[in-house]
């Protein structure tokens, strides 16, 4: 019974110790960026406009996913009557500029400056990767009242893991 009687104040302050370290390193992590939720996501999606423009000389897009001999897929973006312009981002729209959005499974994960992307390795089976083409101002081009978009759907097989 002794032994518990002396150990019960060295708990006690430790326990008070590590609230305290705990209440002074909490500010060094409120600004740490967290992953929005799929719900999120998609209203911030809801927020952008669109630019509906005339399909005659409208941008085209297409993309080819191939599976990176490492890890993962890499994504290429290839476009017609259209630049990337990430110097002019959120800036006013300049026709046929902007950049595109990536998306997996209908779940945005990265906004594109340039024609190339690496999407790390994706859990088992099929998925679909799409990429949209959004003005400067971040509007969605439009034609007809479709997205200027392009899709493919890939298939991530078990991955193996080298135990040598």
């Amino acid at each position: 019974m002794s032994k518990i009687s002396l150990r019960l104040p060295y708990l006690i302050y430790l326990s008070i110790a590590s609230i305290l370290i705990g209440v002074l390193l909490a500010p060094l992590f409120r600004d740490i960026p967290v992953q929005g939720t799929v719900v999120d996501m998609m209203e911030h999606e809801m927020q952008h406009r669109t630019l509906e423009i005339s399909a005659v000389g409208a941008p085209q897009v297409a993309i080819a996913v191939e599976k990176d001999p490492m890890d993962g897929w890499n994504v290429s973006v290839m476009t017609d009557n259209f630049s990337f312009t990430p110097d002019l981002v959120s800036s006013e729209n300049v026709d046929h500029t902007g950049h595109a959005h990536l998306y997996v499974d209908g779940v945005k994960i990265a906004r594109l400056y340039g024609p190339y992307f690496h999407i790390p390795d994706l859990p088992v089976g099929d998925h679909e990767i799409s990429v949209n083409l959004s003005s400067n101002d971040h509007s969605y081009y439009l034609v007809e009242g479709d997205k200027i978009a392009a899709r493919t759907t890939v298939t991530q097989d078990v991955i193996e893991i080298d135990r040598e």
